[in-house]
């Protein structure tokens, strides 16, 4: 196992435009192929995240700096999600399916993997994306179109779920989409933000939390008319209820103020490919950044080694919220 304490690489101060705040970039992982799905255990004081096409779920300790990881076949890793009062058990994507992983963090083979549901079984070539759970342990995921090309998705084949943790039966919230991806919810639980990434935008909407219903949607963010390069990836939200967006392609994490739809700031990253994001850490005052070197060439790689990496970055005057967990009353 690679010593990720003996190799951690201090970037130093990193690019930052917007406000005076000098944040501070660590990789703390070794590159995976292409890491997504970051969620921060606060009870455990781990990070879990996938690498999606090895299908894989890791688990990064950063009292040791040690990564664990366990397998998964059947399709591509996307999304895991800790289920509520329990320190073994997931909700993970596999292909086109949610499954049920039952693993002690340490070996690479899982205890137990219990199916729970799937979606789209007559669209080959989709599977699922990004996904989170709301505060009432609802599972939201979206799927995406098949991508013969990194980047390049037939558009408007997949759609967004939710899931009611009684039934676990999936229920078509917004379709169609091309690529499902980020995901947030205010802290007072009114308004979901949603990533359907070609739109470029950050699409805000009215939440009831009683019903999980979303309704009246609107603009929050528009990358191209910021002249922003890039892609809209997996975002989370801070305790001031204000974005923080990974770009794919486009090396930066964005600081957004959904409710003005401007930007206050950005990160830049030492690769392009950012994938997602979650707050972590003790005050939740890290920010984890997940990224990607699927699909680059050999000379990218070169100029870019630390792609694939999972990043720390501190120093951003700002905490995160708590990450949701999920409820599964059926077993």
């Amino acid at each position: 196992m690679w010593n990720v304490l003996v190799a951690l690489l201090l970037l130093g101060v990193g690019r930052w435009t917007g406000a005076e705040l000098q944040p501070v970039l660590k990789q703390v992982t070794e590159p995976v192929e292409h890491g997504e799905g970051p969620h921060w255990d606060g009870h455990q004081k781990v990070l879990y995240f996938v690498d999606i096409h090895q299908q894989l779920v890791n688990r990064y300790d950063p009292a040791t700096n040690n990564v664990s990881h366990v397998k998964l076949e059947g399709g591509e890793v996307s999304l895991v999600i800790p289920v509520a009062d329990t320190e073994d058990k997931f909700v993970v994507s596999v292909g086109l399916h949610l499954v049920l992983l039952t693993w002690n963090g340490v070996d690479e083979d899982p205890d137990n993997v219990e199916y729970i549901t799937s979606v789209e079984a007559d669209k080959d070539g989709n599977r699922f994306n990004d996904g989170k759970a709301d505060r009432c342990g609802r599972i939201w995921a979206g799927t995406m179109g098949p991508e013969k090309i990194v980047g390049e998705v037939t558009p408007d084949q997949g759609s967004l779920y939710s899931l009611n943790p009684n039934s676990f039966m999936p229920e078509t919230e917004i379709s169609p989409v091309s690529v499902s991806n980020g995901l947030a919810w205010t802290s007072d639980n009114k308004i979901f933000y949603y990533i359907d990434t070609p739109t470029l935008q950050i699409a805000a909407y009215d939440f009831d939390i009683q019903s999980g219903s979303i309704s009246n949607r609107r603009v929050a963010f528009d990358l191209k008319a910021h002249n922003i390069s890039g892609f809209p990836d997996g975002m989370t939200i801070d305790s001031n209820n204000n974005l923080w967006v990974a770009v794919f392609d486009g090396a930066k994490v964005l600081y957004v103020d959904p409710r003005t739809g401007s930007l206050l700031g950005s990160v830049e990253m030492p690769v392009t490919r950012v994938t997602s994001l979650a707050f972590g850490g003790d005050n939740l005052e890290t920010l984890y950044a997940t990224t990607s070197r699927f699909g680059l060439t050999e000379e990218q790689l070169a100029q870019q080694p630390l792609a694939g990496s999972v990043f720390a970055i501190t120093g951003l005057g700002v905490r995160g919220t708590h990450p949701n967990t999920a409820i599964r009353t059926v077993q």
